[in-house]
């Protein structure tokens, strides 16, 4: 889950190219939930996630822990870089910084909540 993690934070500063088009249909319909109070459904599943988990990157916890805090670091410096920078979320669409950080919150406690950590 931490690689799981670190993977969808990757996408957002530009370390991993996922290479999605998402419809403005799709965009106007999805992107308001990102503003409300409201957390992914349990069970939630993104059609674009595999069946099976893919094979470990990180030969340990450790190693997994320390990628994900810099690929957060990296979040949050690329964006200070460039305030207008926008990133696709291959569900969700074009982001800004806001509104990633708010899927980021979304997404982390829907995880921690399915680990009983919070």
């Amino acid at each position: 889950m931490i690689e799981h993690l670190s993977a969808v934070t990757q996408i957002a500063n530009g370390n991993w190219n996922i290479n999605v088009f998402v419809s403005d249909e799709k965009t106007a319909r999805r992107k308001p939930f990102l503003q409300t109070e409201n957390e992914l459904q349990t069970g939630f599943r993104a059609s674009f996630i595999a069946d099976e988990p893919i094979k470990l990157k990180f030969s340990s916890i450790e190693i997994a822990i320390d990628d994900l805090l810099y690929q957060l670091q990296s979040f949050l410096l690329v964006f200070k870089r460039d305030k207008n920078r926008t990133v696709v979320h291959p569900f969700f669409g074009e982001l800004n910084f806001e509104e990633w950080k708010k899927f980021q919150v979304k997404h982390f406690t829907h995880h921690f909540k399915q680990f009983d950590l919070l």
